[in-house]
């Protein structure tokens, strides 16, 4: 079923949700659990019910989350067994008005917590109008029903899995549909149009929960419909082991793009909705379906178990609570939509259908001639990462991640001595972290001087940041000595750290960067042109120092791993999306911002993502690439073709959504109630919007 699943709110969702319990709740004791409920199980339902709905429309919703969440969590406990779980689902609708109904089960605490409070559901339940107990009840059994079915028969065609989607949220979205008006729409086409609405989510719901439903003990049920996941592996689970990692985004795209079949049909439903409460109530959970489909499609982490549905609506939170009219629904779609686009590998076997698919439903949303009335948005003072029409999902308040650590910048210089070993009993516990902190950033910067004089020697640059390189000034030798040299000081400063874990993260990032260099002048035609290896050579080259690095604090600090993982895939997407970008401005920066010469790395036969993306759309630019650039006809070829194409914009879509991923990571870390904490999170998230808006 929809949305049972539990994630922390993000600081933004918090204020939201404050806000909202503001709202008229019925009085007794009955109503507040329910409300309270339905706001810990659900704070996307929770927050769309007091943003949207009228007090009965509410309260009847309210409860119908209440009835088949209890319903849900006997069909989700696989302790029971089929013999006994049949029966029970199929006869719940005749106990909801039980006041003593008391059944053991349950997967999560607060659902256990449900079935044995379900006295105030069933007390609620009967304070409602009769028509609409009557839809709960009929709901109900008609979703047991349809659950019981399943129970016993597994998904194996895509007809199957369409099915069990609507018994499990079709109904739902259908039977709501009822309580809002329409234009322009017959009964069956608003069936139609609102079932699809209810699959698109639930099929969202189960892509995303794969690795949790695939760990559950006991074993549960996978909805994955076989005539899917067959094309790729023998066994569903073997889509989760790393040697199938390739086949695995195949079929998670492929399932994706079933998914994202059902889009305009949302589109439509939504578009014929009269009243704007109505819109809002039904747009919000479609906004974070697309969005989370996005997120999911062409990510191998949905089977390492690092989506999640939090990461989703703190991207879509801002969108979320500005949301007003259709025309701001199309946009969001739009942007959504030009996100996956960018992510879309010709390599994929379901690429031109998934290609075909998003542009159509975008097709929808331009064909509106409300695209650019999203007066919603105009006042979020500009602070938003822009792609030509798009945006990023979340906007934050501005926080200058420099003036945070200016005391400690303030201190640094190459020509202060480097002290012996960190003692652990330092009269403050704090400093003494600051300053093993302060210790790892001077070791990074160091190592990163270094690979730029070495990089300076390998590309004969002349200047770096505008003023003459070293190298050009005072020979090769003298250059690389000098970077010799901060490598070697870098190394001392590192021991003295007396921490082996970080010693080895820090010695990975030197191997990274030598590795990465190597690929970059040893590479065949055929590597160059590659965007697998492009990536992996910019994580070596970039994003591993920066990634290690933030891991290498989090270590320090003696955090989980959960939180040190956090940190590293903070630095890694970080830097992915800075070079990302500085590969972007090589085309488009001029050398006065660069401090360098434009154009700089097709010159020397370097092949980045902007002039990837444009081999994708014309693959006579290969051809081209494999004669070289000594020619310049050949340059002014490559650039005609980059023109042309929108390799420019996808390369940028590519450095935004690993600016989203980063800000995700931040957001995934423990939550905390300390305003220092809460200022240094919101300027990690900062610092990816500079990378992504920087001019040089």
């Amino acid at each position: 079923m929809a949305e049972g699943r539990e994630f922390d709110f993000s600081p933004l969702m918090q204020l939201i949700a404050a806000r909202n319990v503001k709202k008229q709740i019925p009085a007794g004791p009955h109503w507040a659990y329910c409300y309270s409920f339905c706001q810990k199980d659900s704070p996307v339902t929770d927050i769309a019910l007091h943003q949207c709905l009228g007090p009965e429309v509410r309260n009847t919703f309210c409860i119908l989350h209440l009835v088949l969440r209890a319903l849900d969590t006997v069909e989700d406990d696989m302790n029971i067994p089929s013999d006994v779980k049949v029966p029970i689902l199929e006869n719940f609708h005749l106990h909801i008005y039980d006041r003593d109904l008391h059944l053991s089960c349950g997967t999560k605490n607060h659902h256990k917590d449900l079935m044995d409070q379900y006295h105030h559901v069933s007390t609620a339940l009967s304070e409602l109008q009769e028509d609409s107990q009557e839809v709960i009840v009929e709901m109900t059994k008609r979703m047991g029903a349809g659950m019981a079915k399943f129970v016993l028969k597994e998904v194996e065609t895509v007809d199957d899995y369409n099915e069990y989607c609507h018994i499990v949220n079709g109904i739902v979205c259908v039977e709501m549909s009822k309580y809002f008006p329409t234009s322009k729409l017959k009964d069956v086409a608003r069936d139609h149009l609102s079932n699809s609405a209810g699959l698109m989510i639930q099929k969202q719901h189960i892509i995303q929960d794969f690795m949790e439903d695939m760990n559950r003990i006991p074993k549960a049920p996978m909805y994955w419909p076989r005539q899917i996941w067959s094309k790729y592996v023998d066994e569903l689970g073997d889509l989760a082991s790393e040697e199938n990692s390739e086949k695995a985004v195949c079929c998670l795209n492929d399932m994706v793009t079933d998914a994202l079949s059902h889009a305009e049909s949302c589109l439509e439903y939504m578009s014929a909705l009269q009243d704007p409460g109505a819109l809002r109530f039904c747009a919000i959970p479609q906004i974070i379906s697309i969005g989370s489909l996005a997120l999911c499609y062409n990510n191998i982490e949905v089977f390492r178990g690092g989506v999640k549905i939090r990461h989703v609506i703190r991207l879509c939170a801002k969108v979320i609570d500005e949301l007003k009219s259709m025309s701001d629904v199309y946009g969001s779609f739009y942007d959504i939509l030009s996100t996956l686009k960018s992510k879309i590998n010709n390599n994929d076997p379901n690429a031109t259908k998934t290609l075909s698919l998003v542009e159509s439903i975008q097709n929808v949303c331009q064909n509106s001639g409300l695209l650019n009335q999203r007066g919603s948005f105009s006042g979020l003072e500009g602070k938003r990462y822009q792609v030509e029409q798009g945006r990023r999902f979340l906007v934050e308040g501005q926080v200058d991640p420099f003036s945070l650590v200016a005391d400690e910048l303030c201190h640094i210089a190459l020509n202060v001595s480097l002290p012996g070993s960190i003692p652990d009993a330092a009269a403050n516990a704090f400093s003494a972290l600051r300053t093993r902190h302060q210790r790892v950033a001077e070791i990074t910067e160091m190592i990163h001087v270094a690979s730029l004089l070495h990089d300076d020697v390998l590309d004969d640059a002349n200047t770096r940041r505008g003023v003459p390189s070293l190298n050009y000034c005072m020979g090769n030798k003298l250059s690389v000595l000098a970077g010799d040299f901060l490598l070697s000081r870098a190394c001392v400063s590192l021991a003295s750290l007396e921490n082996t874990e970080v010693v080895t993260l820090i010695s990975t990032v030197v191997e990274h960067l030598v590795t990465g260099e190597i690929m970059q002048m040893s590479s065949t035609s055929e590597q160059r042109c590659s965007m697998d290896q492009y990536m992996k050579k910019t994580f070596y080259k970039t994003a591993s120092l920066i990634a290690n690095s933030c891991k290498a604090i989090a270590l320090l600090a003696d955090q989980e791993t959960e939180v040190a993982v956090s940190a590293y895939n903070y630095g890694r997407n970080l830097g992915l999306a800075f070079q990302l970008i500085d590969d972007i401005l090589d085309f488009t920066g001029s050398s006065a911002s660069l401090g360098k010469g434009s154009l700089s790395d097709i010159h020397h036969g370097i092949i980045t993502a902007p002039i990837l993306f444009a081999i994708e759309e014309f693959p006579q630019l290969q051809e081209v690439i494999n004669c070289g650039f000594d020619n310049p006809a050949n340059v002014d070829l490559a650039l005609d073709y980059l023109g042309k194409s929108r390799g420019i914009q996808r390369a940028t879509e590519l450095a935004i959504e690993h600016a989203n991923l980063a800000a995700s990571a931040i957001d995934s870390l423990p939550h905390s109630e300390d305003d220092t904490v809460i200022i240094s999170r919101q300027a990690l998230v900062e610092l990816t919007h500079i990378v992504i808006t920087r001019a040089k």
